[in-house]
């Protein structure tokens, strides 16, 4: 996995440096915050299984520019994914929080002067959380991940700025013990891509 992250981001770093020689115009600002509402989906076979695999994301970004196309910025946010349900034959309440907290670069594409679009990939800090009552589950950890995405976005005005953004991120595997016992456990990881909307403010 960290091999692949670090060829994404050295892809990145070679698509920026082609902005050395770009228009001074910055394609999003100087920089740039969006707060992004997408819809989230878990990979793994397991959270399936448990009716956990979708969810509502809700993610706050932030982004400098290093050159009128390269930027270089920070994401967090949260996913809450929740099962009321049988897992076998007991009723059990299962809470999942999810919470990624990534550093990217991003390569902007100016496709006219309302629309643009930008490629990027980045590493991540990821904490997650499952609480599963009656059946003494948990895992509450941070692993390391890593991510690719893309946005499309379009130019209200010389503020303000609206798109659709698509990402898929890679993370080490969990550990889930149970009922305490660390010799009776499974692995799983929190990979997931995630497709919304965002909406941003360029400064």
């Amino acid at each position: 996995m960290k091999k692949i992250v670090l060829l994404s981001v050295m892809l990145v770093i070679v698509f920026a440096s082609t902005s050395l020689y770009a228009a001074e115009k910055y394609a999003l600002g100087m920089g740039n915050v969006a707060l992004k509402v997408d819809y989230i989906y878990f990979t793994e076979d397991v959270f399936d299984k448990i009716d956990l695999k979708d969810s509502v994301y809700v993610g706050l970004e932030g982004y400098y520019a290093l050159s009128p196309n390269f930027y270089l910025g920070a994401e967090t946010g949260w996913a809450g994914p929740k099962n009321d349900d049988y897992v076998g034959d007991v009723n059990v309440d299962i809470d999942v929080t999810y919470i990624p907290v990534e550093l990217n670069l991003k390569y902007v594409a100016t496709l006219s002067p309302d629309w643009n679009m930008d490629f990027g990939a980045g590493v991540s800090y990821n904490y997650f959380k499952i609480d599963a009552n009656k059946l003494d589950a948990n895992v509450d950890d941070w692993v390391f991940g890593g991510q690719f995405f893309t946005d499309l976005n379009y130019k209200i005005n010389d503020q303000w700025f609206i798109g659709i953004n698509a990402k898929y991120q890679i993370t080490e595997d969990l550990t889930f013990d149970v009922r305490g016992d660390e010799s009776l456990h499974t692995k799983t990881s929190a990979d997931n891509w995630r497709l919304g909307a965002n909406i941003g403010m360029m400064f």
